[in-house]
């Protein structure tokens, strides 16, 4: 057996040290002592490290901060949170959206884009990642970037790469997208299926937290699950696992279409009808249709009983192969679509067998990026003390 090397201790000292730190407010050398097991030497020498590297300040001592004692007053450390900057980005469909926040995943910037009909290409699609970015970190240092994360509507692999050839949708919405931005940028960028993405998000800051089993449904044009099961997504060997094309074999179902638009064109149809009488406009958002069903219009009520007898077979059968505790609808639909959860509760208690628990998420239109500077963080602070930080 081979000894431990000095460089192999003290880098794994200053790895205790820095995991703790990081989701600690200010503390002390006693502190992190009682939180590592660390010698109180160790836990000071580990500490200067941390300082010179620009992981961590020295702040007020107890004196100072006023929770001084008596004897000479303990010395304080804080993780500093602006050691970096990350930033996630929702490369959706039809619009791309960017956030950069600081290491605790605090918002430093934002930038969101209008919708569009679509890209017209690989060039375009880029151009408009990039740009959201730019946008995001206007004002703000991009030379501390260390790490962005880019979610999109197609199957990823574990190197950023959407394999399944032959779908020229999946391919323009990940046409190496990784690669292109960090040979352009220097930033070390991973990409992630959006849905996936979503899961984290609510695993970290929505319904998913403390939950083991669940799968965030991303259900605005599109559907794409993230499935947790045990508390780790589920990927699958080429990123697919999340896929729903089975359902263009479900009867009743037929497509991947998303809850916000089979509401918005099933809405259009019934008001396309001879003698449709609705309080809708013509070209009606899913916003609108639930509110206009909440509201008592029968016409938007018919819509929403046919969305939710589509969506219930959607999750019976999602649920009979993952067997999941709860499916939390997710995406900017999820703010607006109560009254099709309660419809839809109410088919699935038909069904026979215990449904999961639905809920709506509260992340709103933020989910896919939320979860992207999620996994941002975490890859900084896996390799923390592998990074050389701008001053």
């Amino acid at each position: 057996m081979v000894a431990p090397s000095s460089r192999m201790v003290r880098e794994a000292s200053a790895r205790l040290v820095l995991d703790h730190m990081w989701d600690a407010p200010a503390v002390t050398g006693t502190d992190l002592m009682a939180a590592t097991g660390l010698s109180r030497a160790t836990v000071h020498d580990v500490c200067e490290e941390l300082i010179a590297r620009g992981w961590v300040r020295e702040v007020a001592n107890q004196r100072e901060h006023g929770d001084y004692r008596k004897g000479r007053p303990a010395r304080r450390y804080a993780f500093d949170p602006l050691a970096g900057l990350v930033v996630g980005v929702d490369a959706g469909q039809h619009r791309v959206d960017a956030l950069v926040t600081d290491l605790r995943g605090a918002e430093r910037g934002r930038h969101q884009s209008p919708p569009r009909a679509g890209f017209t290409g690989t060039a375009e699609r880029v151009a408009a990642v990039r740009n959201a970015i730019a946008g995001a970190l206007a004002g703000l240092p991009s030379e501390r970037v260390l790490g962005v994360t880019v979610g999109v509507p197609a199957p990823v692999d574990a190197r950023g790469r959407t394999v399944f050839r032959g779908n020229p949708y999946w391919e323009l919405m990940n046409p190496d997208l990784g690669e292109r931005l960090q040979a352009r940028h220097g930033w070390p960028t991973v990409v992630d299926n959006d849905a996936n993405l979503a899961a984290l998000a609510e695993g970290w800051r929505g319904h998913g937290r403390g939950v083991r089993h669940f799968v965030a449904l991303l259900a605005g044009e599109r559907l794409g699950a993230g499935i947790v099961e045990d508390g780790r997504l589920v990927r699958g060997v080429r990123g697919g696992a999340g896929e729903m094309g089975f359902l263009d074999l479900v009867d009743g179902v037929g497509s991947t279409d998303g809850i916000a638009k089979t509401a918005r064109e099933w809405a259009r149809e019934a008001l396309a009808e001879p003698g449709a009488r609705s309080s809708l406009a013509p070209d009606p958002d899913a916003a609108s249709v639930f509110a206009a069903a909440g509201a008592g219009d029968a016409l938007a009520a018919g819509v929403v009983e046919r969305v939710a007898e589509r969506m219930a077979r959607v999750i019976a059968t999602l649920a009979s192969l993952v067997d999941t505790e709860r499916v939390i609808i997710a995406g900017r639909v999820a703010a607006s679509c109560g009254p099709l959860l309660a419809t839809l509760e109410e088919r699935l208690a038909r069904r026979g067998d215990p449904p999961p628990r639905l809920l709506a998420s509260t992340l709103g239109g933020d989910a896919v990026m939320l979860g992207a500077v999620k996994r941002s963080v975490d890859r900084v602070r896996e390799h923390a003390l592998h990074l050389m930080l701008r001053a």
